[in-house]
């Protein structure tokens, strides 16, 4: 398979890899597409971004695709007896899985990926499809017995032999498998307080608290626009009422796929104004899988961009643009008669967007994690945030809750100009991810390496200035000189310079990672937690940063380790549950969220996880 100058990398040769199934075919051209690709990007030298990008999808594309593959092939391979030969090709799925997992991780590490290794993943590729007749023996099966296949995930087989997940189980087998015992003590995050009542009731009185203090700044022409909270609320309540009037019903499930910004948060107050229910869905999720969330949500219609995919508009019924929003003076606003346990906003797990679990979170979940973070990190009034994250993901999403809730502004920032953002806005808070965080170090490196060569000796060491921060052995004497000559300029110049909390959620920050923001003097904090929990749990907070944990629970909520190791966390921000009734009652027990994680306490209550988030 070795390519000669004319050919391309990974060479697609139909007599050797068709396996005689359309779909496999398109989907395994895909992939050698996306090699193809990955070779191009480091050979011509493009930037680390571009082959990040790359990465990126080959990741998610390789899960689709062997998620797909392996849900056709066990259905098969139980209807022809040879159950075996299934696992045995979904074995070989997780060794390339890991090692495209290994390769993006290396990138993202700042790790030169050699051709040696992106040979072998080729070379993987063409075992995989072309040494085994696996596929060409299912492909046979497929034309002489199947008439139509629809990939539905979820419905692997866990091990060798095994069935099926069946809800129609017996009742002492039912009662078997969901047995929990919690076997460490409960470590409690103390006192917080939650406001009462709904939503609706909540952003009220944000607007008669802060008034005339800016809510929202909108980025145009190059600069920013402030929207107080008075006129971020009287637009919300004039939407809710035309959004009754015109399209739903109180209590209709209302699609929002849409990029984040001022009219993306008008919609969603608005929903809760009028006592409808939101289910923001990611804007970067293709039609199909756009379409699978909106009806694993069950959707009464959309509110979404003009130039949302047809396809997707149709499918949601009633259809109402972003850009043409309908205004009326509501006879009534439902969304104030709401009860705390009813549920406010329907929304899905970024990390496995294909699965689209529907997670029900009522009021009180998302107040009781504004309440978590305001007591963990307080804030004064007239703060400024940037969030480069869509607020269709939770943990953005009450963050920015938070803000508002201390008097402060939200600002969505475009991470394609990240720096350019922060810069124009200065902002006191960051909330980001770590693939948001990893960005940010790649413009610091660049700007570093653009200096003079003595600045660039300075600040060669920001990693090394950092580990002693966070150890608290402290830094050198020369790391003044390093940060009045290169450090502060740079945050200055980069919109660093006023960050009182540099957020990160929805994963876990490398080591090295940390050590150099806080060498550069940008105080990072981890907040870790399911969407289940409303996106927060723990706090690893920058004054009293532990490498290696996820910190300590936040306050007003509980965690303990079950008899397995299973992280487990208590308290008000712990969703309602799923739309699928036996997926809620395989994860809430006893009222006691099972996080998917496993792990242990140590000594001074920090949570050690097992894997990342």
């Amino acid at each position: 398979m070795a390519p000669s100058s004319q050919e391309a990398f990974a060479e697609w040769d139909n007599d050797r890899y068709s396996v005689g199934i359309e779909r496999f075919d398109e989907q395994h051209q895909r992939l050698f597409g996306l090699l193809n690709d990955l070779h191009t990007a480091m050979d011509e030298g493009h930037s680390d971004e571009k082959v990040g990008d790359i990465l990126r999808e080959l990741e998610r594309y390789t899960d689709y695709h062997f998620g797909d593959e392996e849900e056709f092939m066990q259905d098969c391979g139980y209807a022809m007896d040879c159950s075996d030969c299934f696992f045995n090709h979904r074995e070989m799925h997780d060794e390339f899985a890991e090692r495209v997992t290994d390769l993006r991780e290396k990138h993202e590490n700042g790790q030169y990926i050699t051709m040696e290794v992106l040979t072998f993943v080729r070379d993987w590729l063409d075992s995989h499809i072309a040494a085994s007749d696996v596929d060409q023996n299912y492909g046979e099966y497929y034309e002489e017995e199947v008439e139509d296949y629809e990939y539905n995930p979820g419905g692997l087989r866990p091990n060798r032999g095994g069935d099926r997940t069946d809800t129609a189980d017996t009742d002492d087998q039912h009662e078997q498998e969901f047995d929990l015992t919690v076997e460490s003590e409960v470590h409690a995050g103390g006192d917080r307080s939650i406001p009462e009542g709904p939503l609706a009731d909540w952003f009220k009185s944000l607007a008669e608290i802060h008034g005339e203090r800016t809510a929202v700044r909108v980025p145009e022409g190059g600069r920013y626009t402030e929207r107080s909270f008075d006129t971020l609320y009287e637009r919300a309540r004039e939407v809710a009422g035309g959004l009754l009037s015109d399209a739903f019903r109180p209590g209709d499930r209302v699609a929002i796929v849409a990029e984040s910004g001022y009219d993306w948060s008008v919609v969603e107050i608005a929903c809760q104004i009028a006592g409808l229910v939101s289910v923001p869905i990611y804007p970067s999720l293709d039609s199909e899988q756009t379409r699978a969330a909106m009806s694993s949500a069950d959707v009464d219609g959309i509110v979404c961009e003009t130039e949302t995919p047809g396809e997707i508009q149709n499918a949601a019924g009633t259809v109402v643009h972003i850009a043409d929003l309908p205004t009326a003076d509501p006879r009534a606003l439902p969304g104030f008669e709401a009860d705390d346990d009813d549920v406010a906003t329907i929304v899905f797990d970024a990390s496995s967007p294909d699965e689209q679990s529907a997670i029900a979170l009522t009021h009180e979940n998302l107040l009781a994690a504004v309440g978590s973070i305001r007591a963990a990190l307080p804030l004064d009034p007239g703060a400024t945030g940037a969030f480069p994250l869509p607020f269709a993901h939770v943990f953005p999403r009450v963050t920015a809750y938070y803000l508002w809730s201390t008097g402060g502004s939200v600002t969505h920032v475009d991470p394609g100009g990240l720096t350019d953002g922060l810069a124009a806005l200065q902002p006191d808070v960051v909330v980001g991810t770590p693939r948001i965080y990893q960005q940010l170090y790649g413009t610091l490196q660049d700007r570093i390496g653009d200096l003079g060569w003595m600045k660039r000796k300075l600040a060669g060491r920001v990693a090394s200035y950092g580990r002693g921060i966070v150890s608290g052995r402290g830094t050198p004497f020369k790391y003044s000189a390093a940060n009045r000559l290169v450090f502060k300029p740079l945050r200055e110049e980069t919109g660093l310079a006023n960050v009182t909390y540099a957020l990160s959620g929805a994963g876990h920050l490398d080591e090295h990672l940390v050590h150099f923001l806080r060498g550069f003097g940008v105080p990072v904090s981890e907040l870790h937690g399911p969407v289940e929990a409303s996106g927060v749990g723990t706090l690893n907070p920058a004054d009293a940063y532990e490498p290696g944990t996820a910190g300590r629970p936040l306050p007003g909520t509980e965690f303990a380790l079950s008899a397995d190791g299973d992280v487990l966390v208590r308290g008000p921000t712990v969703m309602a549950g799923y739309l699928d009734d036996d997926a809620t009652a395989r994860a809430i027990r006893d009222g006691w969220l099972l996080t998917g994680d496993t792990g242990a306490f140590d000594e001074d209550g920090r949570l050690h996880l097992d894997r990342e988030e």
